[in-house]
């Protein structure tokens, strides 16, 4: 089972609380949104369930362990991760920041298998980049650059994707190409798919569950419709009586 269980953690930037007894339980197979105003949040949750931070106190559990109790290559093998932003520290090929997930089955210094190479093909041409293959990180657009990140992400083959914005650097039609990606491995490879987002429309039309925050603290967690309701975004968001929001989630300004 690869559950993820957060329970009750506590967790702290500069002495400024970020959390305060933190509870949510994510089952396998999830197809969960998560949704919030900007600092609710959503970003310091994935990344404690990431294993890239560490909770004050309480625990992050993944499949029944504790995150702490995974080597780091164990742990690379159950959960991926797609930042909002990365940093690109060494100049490389798409092909080879790609080919960076495959590292959790490599053993130290092996060079890549002839599996490992279907697989990276095979996600560079699911995310339509791989004509850029040999194309220098340096050079991607911004749109680019995601769609490397989320390819590099898919060929880890983890049971657990957690994604952070992963669409706000893509234009309309890559939007839809990468949810369609991650609803295709949710149904047929039993992924479960995290991930953060902020367009309610696209939100309600691949996910099943939605998790809505707000000032660390989690609003509802149920199914996406019951959870984002025009009511509940209205009050989340603040949005005052200027604003409509539509069945669909749709936010327009009243004429």
């Amino acid at each position: 089972m690869h559950r993820i269980e957060v329970e009750h953690i506590d967790f702290q930037y500069n002495q400024q609380p970020i959390f305060q007894d933190l509870s949510v339980s994510l089952e396998e197979g999830e197809f969960c949104a998560v949704v919030g105003p900007n600092g609710s949040g959503k970003t310091t949750l994935l990344k404690c369930m990431a294993g890239l931070l560490a909770p004050t106190s309480g625990h992050v559990l993944v499949g029944g362990r504790a995150v702490s109790a995974y080597s780091p290559m164990e742990f690379a093998r159950q959960v991926s991760f797609v930042p909002q932003h990365q940093d690109t520290i060494f100049d490389m090929s798409v092909y080879e920041m790609v080919l960076m997930g495959r590292n959790p089955y490599q053993k130290h210094w092996q060079m890549q298998s002839a599996e490992d190479e279907e697989v990276v093909m095979q996600m560079l041409e699911k995310c339509h980049i791989a004509q850029l293959k040999d194309r220098n990180i340096s050079a991607l657009s911004g749109g680019e650059l995601q769609r490397t990140l989320i390819a590099r992400a898919m060929a880890q083959q983890t049971p657990i994707m957690l994604l952070d914005e992963p669409l706000s650097n893509l234009d309309v039609s890559h939007k839809f190409e990468i949810m369609d990606i991650l609803a295709e491995l949710n149904a047929t490879g039993q992924v479960t798919v995290v991930i953060v987002i902020h367009d309610f429309t696209m939100a309600m039309e691949y996910a099943r569950q939605a998790l809505l925050m707000k000032s660390g603290r989690v609003l509802a967690h149920d199914d996406v419709r019951a959870v984002l309701t025009p009511a509940s975004l209205r009050d989340c968001f603040d949005l005052d009586d200027s604003l409509i929001v539509s069945e669909r989630g749709v936010v327009t300004r009243k004429v």
